[in-house]
């Protein structure tokens, strides 16, 4: 596919931002300190370095896909397990997605929808979306970078005037090293996932500059988290904040314009969610190239179907126990399964150093 200069930064902006711009910024109020400025920056350094690794793996073979020559760096039923593995994960961060979404919307702006009529709306875009071809999802995110970076200019310039600027010096004044070590893994959780980006090689081609691209796209998402962030404890508060389910959300509710300004909320969740649903169809996507590794690509032709109906169901039954899901959803466990997959990079680069530090990648 024909591409430019900063696509890949622009994709990469969009899937990562997408979850962490929303539902990260919550976790980071709830912190008892105020120094959740340095779990995002240490978050995105250790960010940063899975992204070096995941693409020096990525670019041992150039122009084939991670999943197809993986084998010959680890070996070939380690590479199953690990594909197996990402295929589930793949599904069920896809049903997650379709949970957060149900939870976000029927709380806020669909009150009385019942949940499986939101979900199988959400659940055939995505579909859709994941149908069109790869290169469809690249275009959509160019447009929609833009989209994004202007929205969240105009709402630190919306708010800017409304935050206690009193509450800054406290940013410097507590610190909790171990606080600050378990905050930044639980952000390096959120904005580490690398791993899919090994599949978009052959669409994508990562060349030499690819490093500073990818980033590029990791110090954007660690502002657009910091000003959320920042603008949300400033102007909330560091006790209200915690209380409130979508803080974000409910700053730019609350906001004291009477006009038209004080009423974007639904536009600027809208631009959001579209970013949502690239998210999902870019996971299904993930899924789909993994169990066609796996079946060498027999019935190809309703993967998608059938994975985003798996999804759907995860998250039917979710919908139907909410107070499991956010056991699930909250839980240590799932931050640990997080992380692992966003260290597999890391095992696929130390084993390759190791295998491959004297002969080249066969």
């Amino acid at each position: 596919m024909r591409t430019t200069k900063w696509q890949l930064t622009r994709f990469a902006f969009i899937y990562l931002n997408s979850q962490a711009s929303i539902f990260l910024v919550p976790t980071l109020i709830s912190s008892p300190t105020y120094q959740s400025w340095m779990a995002v920056m240490g978050g995105t350094l250790l960010s940063i370095g899975m992204m070096f690794c995941a693409v020096y793996v990525g670019r041992l073979k150039p122009g084939q896909a991670w999943v197809d020559f993986g084998s010959s760096i680890v070996g070939k039923w380690v590479h199953k397990v690990v594909i197996v593995l990402l295929l589930c994960w793949c599904i069920y961060y896809v049903s997650l997605d379709l949970e957060n979404f149900v939870l976000f919307f029927g709380s806020n702006y669909l009150r009385g929808t019942p949940p499986w009529f939101i979900q199988l709306l959400i659940g055939l875009v995505i579909m859709y979306t994941a149908k069109l071809r790869f290169s469809s999802l690249i275009y959509m995110t160019d447009g929609l970078f833009l989209l994004i970076i202007s929205a969240s200019l105009f709402t630190v310039f919306l708010f800017v005037q409304e935050v206690d600027l009193n509450m800054l010096p406290a940013l410097l004044h507590y610190h909790d090293p171990f606080v600050a070590a378990k905050d930044s893994w639980i952000v390096t959780s959120w904005v580490s996932e690398w791993i899919v980006f090994l599949f978009l090689v052959p669409e994508l081609k990562l060349d030499k500059h690819v490093y500073k691209k990818l980033t590029m796209a990791s110090l954007l998402v660690m502002v657009s988290i910091l000003t959320g962030w920042l603008l949300t404890l400033l102007s909330l508060g560091a006790y209200l904040g915690p209380q409130i389910q979508y803080p974000f959300l409910e700053m730019i509710r609350s906001s004291t314009h009477d006009n038209i300004i004080g009423n974007i909320d639904p536009l600027l969740i809208g631009i959001w969610s579209s970013s949502l649903f690239i998210h999902s169809a870019f996971l299904i996507y993930v899924a789909v190239r993994c169990l066609s590794s796996l079946t060498n690509n027999k019935g190809k032709k309703y993967m998608v179907q059938t994975l985003t109906l798996i999804a759907l169901v995860i998250a039917f039954l979710y919908s139907q126990n909410v107070a499991v899901y956010d056991r699930d959803y909250n839980s240590a466990v799932a931050i640990w399964i997080w992380f692992g997959v966003d260290c597999l990079p890391v095992f696929y680069f130390i084993v390759a150093l190791i295998r491959f530090r004297k002969r080249p990648l066969e």
